[in-house]
């Protein structure tokens, strides 16, 4: 089985499992291998099996695909360490078994080399003055910055080609994905080979031990221990012809000192995340079982009164149970919608269209429902509007979510909802209200609105209806905001941009990057 390892680009160590007998799609709007690059087509590669081998085929992207640097004109035949270019990202085509410990470790053959672990010497240098950059990376918040910061500071320190992190378990067996960077800071392409013996006589030592291998790298590594962590091996590699010296045992046993601690830290910093993800996780779970029993309590009783009125043949109850039916099937549906964009990141698909159609199309969509309670639902769109870079599905759930709220808020037949759209030449932005006639939002309230799973309805409410909103018009660089003033009821307030200055072309993609020397990879003849 293979696997696309991403070499670089804004998805740079992410790995994709390609399935044996199932094509794949490479882009921006795909599930299979998605590419957050905006230099990336929404549909720009096909991969596809056939005959044991996987062949490439370009989707007419806007900036081309390429195969070792020759441009995918048809489709073409890649094998196991091709290149693969869609436009700032490059891919390789790699065995799984190369990425079962992260595609960046590989055990060197023992029949094909020769190792020899070099003597321990005394310390004999002082090389303090040199690790300040080392103990500024105790004040990064990501742990994983932190931890790849290490690994790129050793090479940067130690003078290595190449450096690499690697997590053991009590065995000396590799667990996790190792951590490799290249003299640039960037993830290596090629496994590191990293011979047994090494790691077993690193594990015993408690200074640095260096291997050399026939034909290859000088390769020197040291342990690093602490009471609360499995061990932890820090390698360093550059070529036999520049072998390591004392001062560089010296300098790596105070790096693998400092290591411990960054370790330490980031592992702590890690275990709180998930913690904190956890607790999240719970009470996220609890308030949408919550919300669910309320809404299945009332499918059961308009169900219930349906039932009852074909019993009785009563046309006048049916109707009246169809309706708690009807308004709790849109509560679920509500529901799902918004659990949808709450919990996975989606880019939005800008398209210039006026904002009043798209509120308007939504506004009519609740007026069934607002009709039955006879509350007066009125929309007002500017005809003045021009088209702005809107994602039409991702507004519309917005507007069903302020206008859904404000239906709730109202009462039956007296109540008052109003939706408007006004275009701000000064502003060059488009301002979208929603105003009704309910109760309004108690100022010790308003703070929360926002928050996930606040809900001011009580039982009614899911509290991801405004988080959702808010979700939403963000991604469209826009602001959603309660208003104060004195009339009663509530007031939201979106503001969106007629333009923007991050705007793609029309296919949503833009070009790549220019290579440092000019070369395109491209000969004419």
């Amino acid at each position: 089985m293979y696997s696309l390892l991403v070499a670089e680009g804004p998805d740079a160590g992410a790995r994709f499992p390609l399935p044996e007998r199932e094509p794949q799609l490479i882009g921006r709007s795909t599930e299979a291998i998605p590419i957050r690059d905006d230099s990336v087509s929404r549909r720009h590669a096909e991969l596809t099996p056939d005959q044991g081998r996987w062949w490439i085929r370009d989707l007419e992207s806007s900036n081309g695909t390429y195969v070792n640097d020759a441009p995918v004109l048809e489709r073409v035949p890649i094998g196991p360490g091709d290149r693969i270019r869609c436009g700032d990202t490059i891919l390789v085509l790699v065995h799984s078994e190369e990425t079962a410990t992260g595609g960046g470790i590989r055990a060197a053959d023992p029949a094909l080399t020769e190792v020899i672990i070099l003597p321990e010497e005394a310390s004999s240098s002082d090389a303090d003055h040199r690790l300040l950059p080392l103990l500024e990376l105790a004040t990064e918040s990501d742990p994983v910055k932190m931890v790849t910061g290490l690994c790129s500071v050793t090479g940067d320190l130690m003078g290595a080609d190449a450096t690499a992190l690697v997590r053991l378990n009590d065995q000396g067996g590799v667990i996790g994905n190792p951590i490799i960077r290249t003299t640039d800071g960037r993830s290596s392409e090629t496994p590191l080979e990293l011979p047994r013996q090494l790691i077993q006589a690193a594990l015993a030592s408690e200074r640095p031990r260096i291997a050399q291998v026939d034909g290859g790298p000088s390769i020197i590594a040291i342990t690093i221990r602490d009471s609360d962590l499995p061990p932890a091996i820090l390698v360093a590699s550059r070529p036999q012809n520049t072998p390591w010296q004392s001062e560089d045992l010296d300098l790596l046993a105070l790096i693998g000192n400092i290591g411990g601690l960054l370790l330490l830290a980031a592992d702590r910093m890690t275990h709180a995340s998930r913690t904190e993800r956890l607790a999240a996780m719970g009470e996220a779970i609890a308030a949408l079982s919550h919300s669910i029993k309320n809404i299945l309590q009332g499918l059961r009783g308009g169900a219930d009164a349906v039932e009852l009125a074909l019993n009785r043949d009563n046309t006048e109850l049916a109707r009246q149970g169809w309706t708690i039916l009807a308004r709790n099937l849109d509560r679920i549906l509500a529901l799902s919608l918004n659990m949808l964009v709450y919990s996975k990141d989606r880019d939005l698909d800008l398209e210039p269209r006026q904002a009043g159609t798209v509120v308007r199309d939504a506004v009519e969509l609740l007026a069934a429902s607002a009709n039955r309670r006879e509350i007066d639902l009125e929309c007002r769109p500017d005809p003045a509007e021009p088209p702005i870079p809107i994602d039409p599905d991702a507004l519309h759930q917005v507007i069903l979510n302020l206008v859904g709220n404000a239906l709730d808020a109202v009462d039956d037949r007296s109540g008052r909802v109003l939706v408007t759209t006004r275009f701000d030449p000064d502003r060059n932005e488009v301002a979208i209200e929603v105003l009704d006639n309910g109760p309004g939002i108690s100022a010790d309230r308003r703070e929360r609105i926002f928050e996930p799973f606040f809900s001011t309805k009580g039982q009614r409410g899911t509290g991801l209806g405004l988080a959702v909103a808010r979700k939403l018009v963000e991604q469209h660089l826009g602001t959603i905001t309660l208003l104060e003033g004195n009339h009663a009821g509530a007031t939201f307030r979106i503001t969106l941009p007629a333009s923007r200055s991050d705007e793609l072309d029309a296919a949503g993609t833009r070009g790549p990057r220019a290579l440092p020397d000019g070369d395109l990879g491209v000969t004419f003849s």
